[in-house]
């Protein structure tokens, strides 16, 4: 299989880890690297050996670019999706999907029109713990899913929302407004892609608080919300980025017939079933799970779709569902009630040239 040519968009941070596993991963081969910022993209591009875009527009009219990696503030998602899909680019763009269900809605339109697939990294699915649990749901560890629960806690200073830690600093993500929200939906959100990957449940009901304690901005920094998954099973998340004395993440599915505990990098099960040759009623710890590129995988697993003319593994409808779960907590505490998660109800085949 070639590898797709793709055009890095954004050199900060993320966009440095993503262009080391997207050269890394065998799937991708960089056709160069943008950045309003000059300087972090030309020493991006040496890096990797790549060459150095002068603007965004020219890397869409590059045809040596067969798709873009956007790695850039939540706001310009829209934009640059929608840039992309008209000079026929497949998008790979990092998460959230975008900052309103409106901007997410333009961007499926716009890759439907011009049969190019999109996908969002939500990769942490396919780090080897996250893929073991959905295998134990599957074999039937837990019975009928019946609840979850999250806790994630870890601190933040306040120069992470100020871009401090970025070799570009930008203070976008403690807006609400450039960047979507807070904590849920800058980090949460992987945990919500990756619980609805392991249990097959969705979403359907939130309600949340949430505040800025002590962050810059205007973006929440702690929060507490309860949902309902699919029709029976109800849950809690509780998270912060203000915890000080050390992160601190437990994670719990469960079910009529057992229990799935995620927590540091470890994953431990107990059932009523014989799973796996293991004895049912006592509570088995999976350890030395192996190191892998999950960003790599994310990369191969895309590439693979769009040459063989499928959907994406994770496609607009991941993304979509995932932001709509966000949208619906953050306007439960406008409101001061519950809200029910959109369901996905659009046409989801994509037609990847």
């Amino acid at each position: 299989m070639n590898p797709m040519r793709v055009a890095i968009i954004g050199a900060g941070a993320i966009a440095q880890r993503n262009a080391t596993e997207a050269a890394s991963s065998g799937a991708c081969a960089i056709a160069g690297v943008f950045d309003v910022n000059v300087k972090v993209a030309r020493d991006m591009a040496k890096r990797l050996g790549t060459a150095v875009f002068e603007s965004y527009e020219q890397a869409l009219a590059s045809r040596d670019v067969d798709a873009v990696l956007l790695s850039t503030p939540h706001h310009v998602h829209k934009s640059m999706t929608i840039e992309a899909a008209a000079a026929r680019k497949h998008v790979m763009v990092e998460k959230p999907m975008a900052t309103t269900m409106a901007d997410a809605d333009e961007m499926i339109d716009a890759c439907r029109r011009a049969g190019t697939a999109l996908t969002v990294n939500y990769s942490f699915r396919y780090t080897p713990r996250i893929q073991k649990a959905r295998e134990l749901v599957e074999a039937g560890a837990l019975g009928e899913i019946t609840g979850v629960q999250v806790v994630a806690h870890q601190f933040k200073d306040p120069g992470y929302w100020m871009g401090a830690r970025s070799n570009s600093p930008d203070d976008w993500r403690s807006s609400r407004e450039k960047c979507g929200g807070g904590y849920l939906i800058m980090n949460v959100c992987h945990t919500i892609d990756y619980l609805y990957y392991i249990t097959g449940l969705k979403g359907t009901r939130v309600y949340c608080e949430y505040e800025n304690s002590s962050s810059p901005g205007d973006v929440e920094d702690v929060l507490s919300l309860t949902c309902r998954w699919g029709e029976r099973a109800v849950g809690a998340i509780s998270a912060s980025s203000i915890l000080r004395g050390g992160d601190f993440g437990d994670e719990r599915i469960f079910g009529t017939k057992g229990t799935i505990i995620l927590n540091g990098d470890g994953l431990s099960m107990y059932s009523t079933r014989p799973i796996e040759g293991k004895k049912p009623g006592q509570l088995h710890t999976y350890r030395d799970f192996p190191s892998v590129s999950w960003t790599g995988e994310w990369c191969r697993r895309f590439v693979a779709a769009v040459r063989e003319g499928r959907d994406p593994e994770i496609s607009f409808r991941e993304g979509w569902e995932n932001l709509a779960f966000i949208t619906a907590a953050y306007r439960s505490q406008e409101v001061g009630r519950p809200v029910e998660i959109p369901a996905w109800t659009k046409e989801s085949e994509l037609c990847p040239q």
